[in-house]
């Protein structure tokens, strides 16, 4: 990955945390990775767990930064969540969601698009 796709990924994740941070979500942590993947955020909404799946894009000429992500992403994030859970030894509910960012030329956020408990 380039380094100013890194860049924008980690802002990206900055800004989506800034924005669960006002919603009122108590953020658990950040970038968890395993065999199976890595987690952007793990949060608490109340008492459900939420796995965010950041997206970031400096454009939208190939679609949204949310519609990157397809099934077969969403059925890694699901097995990465009940994995997450599993070894925490968490007993909650939990869901999935997706913020999608969308920054300006000057890295100023566009748009930012929070969906929540995303499904297959």
């Amino acid at each position: 990955m380039s380094d100013e796709r890194q860049k924008i990924g980690k802002l990206g994740e900055d800004k989506a945390v800034e924005m669960l941070k006002r919603k009122k979500y108590k953020i658990l942590e950040r970038n968890e990775e395993n065999k199976y993947g890595e987690l952007d955020i793990i949060a608490l909404d109340g008492e459900e767990m939420v796995f965010v799946e950041v997206r970031s894009k400096t454009g939208v000429d190939f679609g949204l930064p949310e519609e990157t992500v397809k099934y077969k992403k969403k059925r890694r994030l699901i097995r990465n969540a009940k994995r997450y859970i599993k070894y925490q030894n968490i007993n909650t509910s939990y869901r999935i969601d997706v913020i999608g960012i969308i920054f300006n030329k000057k890295k100023n956020v566009k748009r930012i698009k929070h969906y929540k408990n995303i499904t297959l």
